[in-house]
């Protein structure tokens, strides 16, 4: 009777070791084997606890890994951000300057329009709110393709004359606060200042000797070289 509950206790303590535990088989080189061999023998350890051991140095290189993996993931995700970011920009800067050149050739067409109708480029300066400078880009453009380049000579020698309208002006001022500055220089500058304000209205009266001086001095400093539209 004391046997069988002996016995009862035993196999229900084995039951529930039987449940904590699992039956590990597995095979490993002999290298691998004396090794394990001497680390229990040195550390008086069994079997289970080298497993143990092992177990938990599995455990630390792989959290170690899976830190590492997540901070590659976490620069992963900072480059894709950044990439994103550039692309945003690529596309908005792509988007600007396209409607920016759309822009730029509604621009050109109506200056096209207006050349057509022989408008000077002071009017199509007017009509369109741009600069003279690209003004005369377009009508660069307009000659060529219209082979209209006595118009493109005439309007060149006529923005020629007004810059050096303004180069006469500014003597006119800085004559006006010399001292020194005779009446009859003063007249002299006023004179020419009302006579190239006529010729601008009659570009074809200018001399040829003042048209070759007009377009050496100014016309490198008026006329935009080609392809510089703004």
């Amino acid at each position: 009777m004391v046997y069988r509950r002996y016995a009862s206790r035993m196999t229900t303590a084995r039951e529930r070791y039987e449940k904590k535990t699992k039956v590990i088989t597995f095979r490993v080189n002999l290298e691998v084997y004396a090794e394990l061999e001497e680390i229990r023998a040195k550390g008086g350890l069994s079997y289970s606890d080298l497993i143990k051991a092992g177990a938990g140095i599995a455990r630390q290189e792989i959290a170690a890994k899976l830190a590492q993996i997540s901070g590659l993931q976490d620069r992963l995700a900072e480059l894709s951000a950044a990439v994103e970011r550039k692309q945003q920009e690529l596309d908005q800067f792509v988007n600007e300057e396209r409607a920016r050149r759309l822009k730029q050739l509604d621009t050109e067409m109506a200056a096209f329009k207006l050349f057509d109708r022989r408008w000077s480029t002071e009017q199509v300066s007017l009509k369109l709110s741009i600069a003279q400078e690209e003004v005369l880009c377009y009508l660069q453009e307009w000659a060529q393709e219209r082979k209209e380049k006595r118009v493109l000579e005439r309007e060149l020698l006529r923005a020629c004359l007004k810059k050096h309208i303004e180069i006469l002006q500014q003597r006119m001022s800085f004559a006006h606060l010399l001292p020194s500055t005779s009446q009859e220089t003063l007249q002299e500058l006023e004179r020419l200042i009302k006579n190239c304000q006529r010729l601008l209205s009659a570009p074809s009266r200018i001399s040829k000797a003042d048209r070759e001086f007009l377009l050496a001095e100014y016309s490198a400093r008026i006329l935009p070289k080609r392809g510089s539209t703004p």
